[in-house]
Order: C-alpha cells, then structure tokens, then sequence
C-alpha cells in the first residue's frame, strides 16, 4: 500500500492542471484609446515604406526602390566632387591617347575574298600578302617579319594578311601549297613569291627590287 501512494499521488498531480486564465479585461473606457494606437503604430510602419527615411532604406533597396536616383546622386557626386576635375582630366587624356594608339598602328591588315581586288589588284602601290593558317607555327614568325615591314615602307607599299581556311579559293587560285607563303604584286600582278621562314632581308630585297622595275 505505501508503494502504491507516491505513484498514485504523483499521477494525480500531474494531470491535475489549473485552467488558463482568462486576459484582463479593459475598462469599456479604454477601449477606443487602445484601438487608436494599433492603428496609428501601422500607419507608421506603411508610412516608413514609403517615405525616404533612414530606417526604410534598406528595404527600399532590397525591392529595388530608388534606384535610378541613387545612381543620378553618386554620378553628381562623382561628377562635382572636390577631385573630380583630376579625374575627368585622366579619363579624357586616357581615351585620347587610346585614340592616337589606334589610328597611328601599324601593321598588316586581314583582307578577304571580297576586298581582294579593290585592294590588291587595283592597287597604284606594290602589294605584300602573307598566306598563312591559324594552326601554322612558323607563320608566327612571319607575322612579326611582314608587321615590321608594313611599318618601315608605310605609304609606299601595301601589307595583307589573308587566313587559308578562311578563303581556300582564294590561295587555290595563286597556286599556294603551303604556308607562310609571302606574294609580292605590281599593277595587279604577281611579280614574285617566298614560301617558308627566311631572314627579313630576302623579303626587303624583293620589295627594293619592285621599286626598281618599270
């Protein structure tokens, strides 16, 4: 009987539970008052969405509001700052120089299938072109040879560079079996043909040569 009567006790007392207790209720005179401020506390958090406070920021930007005139203030800002005449000045100088850069290289020009005879057939000017492919190693080397010469005779005589896979007729037609293969043209002619590596001097001695030749 004594073992049974903790046990029982202890049952008992944890299925006895009180009922909850009922809220407060207000005095009927408070009502009104209490109502009146839920309502204002969420007229100031819709007002806080919609107005440009510090606090709504951070949401404004994350559903994207006021974007584009956060981006006209800080190109104001960038533009009107205390160094912003330094940067500007950089900045055109920058896109001046890059200008001159690309309107005074030199080097030789791509041409194509298309511009082949405006370019080197009508040409009033002897013509160099460079056959050459993409996966050609010692075309490289020509590259740098044909760039410097474009460079040297600039006015004098005209540089190309025309891709065989690109245009393989074109290189049929000028019987060009491998490549680098350099053709020199006059009055739309060709007067002489290089295949393979040679020194730069093989090169300019053809083109002197041309100069020569009435």
């Amino acid at each position: 009987m004594s073992s049974d009567g903790p046990r029982a006790a202890c049952c008992v007392r944890l299925i006895s539970f009180h009922p909850p207790r009922s809220p407060p209720r207000l005095p009927s005179s408070q009502i009104p008052q209490t109502m009146a401020a839920a309502a204002s506390r969420h007229l100031c958090s819709a007002t806080a969405l919609l107005s440009p406070s510090a606090a709504a920021a951070p949401i404004r930007q994350r559903v994207g509001y006021g974007s584009s005139s956060n981006r006209r203030w800080l190109c104001r800002r960038w533009a009107h700052g205390p160094d912003a005449a330094s940067r500007i000045r950089r900045l055109t100088t920058r896109s001046r120089t890059a200008r001159v850069s690309c309107a005074y290289s030199t080097g030789a020009e791509a041409i194509t299938a298309c511009s082949w005879n405006q370019n080197v057939i009508c040409s009033d000017v002897p013509v160099l072109v460079e056959f050459w492919a993409s996966w050609c190693g010692p075309c490289k080397m020509v590259h740098r040879i044909v760039d410097e010469i474009a460079a040297e005779y600039d006015g004098r005589i005209k540089c190309y560079k025309l891709d065989t896979d690109d245009y393989p007729q074109t290189a049929i037609s000028y019987n060009i079996e491998r490549v680098p293969t350099v053709l020199l043209f006059k009055d739309g002619e060709k007067i002489h043909s290089i295949t393979g590596t040679l020194p730069k001097a093989v090169y300019v001695r053809a083109i002197e040569n041309s100069f020569l030749e009435q």
